[in-house]
């Protein structure tokens, strides 16, 4: 491990005119990881280099973050133990300024003002009742109809800021909720739109990505994006149909975490379509790649 002053040796070397040496710094640092971002932050903000100097510290900090995404999110697909782990990944990634203990805090927030209106007596129906009260009387959380396709609006923290998400982070919301709260929902992955549903039993929600549903283990479906409206078996295949979409059991029962954050990616992917950065859409391309 390299001192601090080793470490911003390096960096101040970035100016220098010879391709080689700059070559050399660059391989070093690369090595460096995670570790020498703060020192190039400081170094791109504290002193008055060219645009060369900033572009190179510009570039081997965008390879240093790609890199190290690349590798926990890939570890996190093979072992999803929470979904806000994995949403929290791309969140960080994508919108940084939103920080991990943010997003926990207003979490722990909201789960503790709806858990003193629950109680074990009250039906299913009663408590899904209850956690609508609180985030849309309450919170004011929304389905952003407006802007829906906004690149934002695949964010879960900008989600938790602002009260306005798209479906899937409106159901994000509800799960993690549900989590906090040791209810059995858990993510339903209706093409064209994500909903939750409320499942039977307390146990097989614990291991969404190893126990095998059917759609008798879901006993009704949430939609967040509309303000937490209850729907029967029914209204789902109603719904499939009318979008002409091939029924299948897949789009009623709990899906895997992975599903969920892989939809992120490819919402982000969309509303990023007509945007002039190279540079992110390749990133998120990137990403997706690792699901393959």
């Amino acid at each position: 491990m390299k001192s601090r002053n080793e470490i911003d040796a390096l960096v101040s070397l970035l100016d220098d005119p010879d391709e080689m040496i700059f070559k050399q710094i660059k391989s070093q640092l690369l090595e460096l990881g995670p570790e020498c971002i703060p020192y190039l932050e400081k170094a791109n903000f504290e002193n008055n280099y060219g645009p060369v100097f900033k572009s190179r510290i510009s570039g081997i900090t965008h390879e240093i973050s790609l890199s190290k995404i690349l590798k926990e999110h890939k570890d996190w697909i093979h072992h999803p133990v929470n979904l806000i782990d994995g949403v929290n990944q791309i969140d960080q990634y994508f919108f940084p300024n939103i920080t991990k203990s943010y997003i926990q805090n207003e979490l722990s927030i909201i789960a503790s003002d709806i858990s003193k209106h629950l109680s074990d007596s009250m039906s299913p129906i009663e408590k899904v009742s209850v956690i609508n009260d609180i985030l849309y009387d309450n919170y004011n959380f929304r389905g952003d109809k407006k802007n829906y396709h906004s690149p934002e609006n695949s964010s879960f923290g900008k989600l938790l800021q602002t009260k306005k998400g798209n479906p899937l982070t409106n159901s994000i919301l509800y799960i993690e909720l549900a989590r906090l709260l040791n209810l059995p929902i858990m993510g339903i992955n209706l093409p064209n739109h994500f909903i939750v549903g409320y499942l039977n039993s307390k146990e097989n929600h614990q291991y969404p990505n190893n126990y095998k549903f059917s759609k008798k283990d879901v006993k009704f479906y949430i939609n967040p994006f509309s303000q937490g409206v209850v729907l029967k078996h029914d209204d789902v295949q109603d719904f499939i149909q009318e979008i002409n979409v091939i029924n299948n059991e897949y789009y009623y029962i709990p899906c895997p975490y992975s599903h969920i954050t892989k939809r992120i990616l490819t919402n982000l992917n969309f509303s990023y379509k007509k945007s002039d950065n190279v540079l992110l859409k390749s990133d998120i391309k990137e990403i997706i790649a690792l699901y393959h």
